[in-house]
């Protein structure tokens, strides 16, 4: 589907107008402020990474700030209490843990997490969208540290947000979040479907309940169809009675950049396997990598738990074949790794995702209705 682009006086967003939601007596309405937050909340409103137009002060403004600096501050403190929680569980084992295989896990975080953003960035190019490969990882790093918040809107809010700010066409940043989010999850059950033979054979080897969550795989598939989500869409704009205009990729298009993922969790199962490595020689590679991949979509599908903490545990230990206290140790330093790696990233990348940035897309101005003022008043 492409967009049809907007004339200059119809609403920016979903029928909502882009001012706040502040109609001529100067007052807030709840609906206009309720858009708002999702457009703000990672953000102050003033426009200052030049991915978007300045807003006008007023009621809403403060209270968006207010939200954006609780919101951020909630991420923190989600993540300080899941370190300090887990540190004490860890802190013995790692007397005579093997520091070097630490470090290969750390590097090993380190891959897999950044490479979520190098394939979020080929799922925007799809879009027809051109970000920077340094840009598209800094926005993820930075909107990312919202998993670590109950729900699991945050870090689709933030890295859609940060990536409209920083010039990609708000319809496309949150479009391409989304399918992400998606592709990463089925890249995920087709890379531990082809670990589950070793899960299956083997000494300690056997089913588990847990497995049954890869029957989802197929219906992944098919509803990635490209007349499949078109119909979705068809659907929610009806429920909505909204006209809401998605991009969506062919289906070829859109199994390719599933592939693209495969390479994330091979890191991410590594980086598992490292630290099990770390206290035990008594681990098979193949079956914790199942057994690491398995625990990640479980957890991924828990969305009230932050981040998946306790879900992953029950899994590994489930499928991984190891002695309990191995897999949730493995699973508890794992975790404390990758938040190492995402509070570590976010830190880094936070100076690039405030610079100045216009807009980037590989078409023409004005295809989705996000185009820039010169641009409108060209068309004008």
């Amino acid at each position: 589907m492409t967009d049809v682009p907007d004339r200059p006086d119809q609403p920016d967003h979903l029928g909502q107008p882009d001012d706040l939601g502040q109609p001529d007596d100067g007052h807030v309405t709840a609906e206009g402020l309720l858009d708002e937050l999702v457009v703000e909340a990672f953000e102050h409103g003033d426009g200052g990474d030049g991915g978007a137009p300045a807003r006008r002060g007023g009621k809403a403004a403060k209270i968006i700030t207010a939200f954006g600096l609780v919101l951020g501050g909630a991420a923190v403190f989600f993540v300080v209490r899941r370190f300090i929680k887990d540190w004490p569980k860890v802190e013995p084992y790692l007397d005579d843990a093997n520091w070097s295989w630490l470090g290969v896990a750390g590097v090993f975080a380190v891959l897999g997490m950044t490479s979520i953003g190098w394939g979020w960035r080929h799922v925007m190019r799809t879009l027809g969208a051109e970000p920077p490969l340094g840009r598209s990882i800094a926005w993820y790093y930075v909107g990312e540290l919202g998993k670590y918040v109950p729900g699991g809107v945050w870090p689709v809010l933030g890295q859609g947000e940060l990536a409209r700010r920083g010039g990609i066409p708000r319809t496309r940043a949150f479009t391409s979040v989304a399918l992400s989010l998606g592709m990463l999850y089925l890249a995920a059950m087709f890379t531990a479907a082809a670990f589950l033979p070793f899960a299956l054979a083997g000494e300690g080897g056997g089913f588990s309940p847990w497995m049954l969550v890869l029957l989802a795989l197929p219906v992944g598939v098919v509803l990635l169809h490209h007349d499949v989500l078109d119909w979705l869409m068809a659907k929610a704009s009806k429920a909505t009675k909204r006209d809401i205009k998605v991009e969506v990729p062919q289906w070829r298009d859109s199994l390719v950049l599933v592939a693209r993922y495969i390479p994330t969790w091979i890191f991410i199962g590594t980086a598992t396997y490292a630290v099990t490595r770390a206290i035990t020689t008594d681990v098979s590679y193949p079956r914790m990598m199942f057994a690491t991949i398995l625990s990640w979509v479980v957890g991924f599908l828990a969305v009230p738990v932050p981040s998946g903490a306790g879900i992953r545990e029950t899994v590994l230990f489930a499928a991984a074949g190891v002695p309990k206290p191995i897999a949730i140790t493995t699973a508890i330093g794992a975790r404390l790794i990758f938040v190492i790696v995402d509070v570590a990233g976010a830190a880094i990348c936070a100076p690039f995702v405030r610079r100045s940035q216009g807009s980037i897309v590989a078409e023409e101005p004005g295809a989705d209705g996000s185009d820039d003022a010169s641009a409108v008043d060209a068309a004008q």
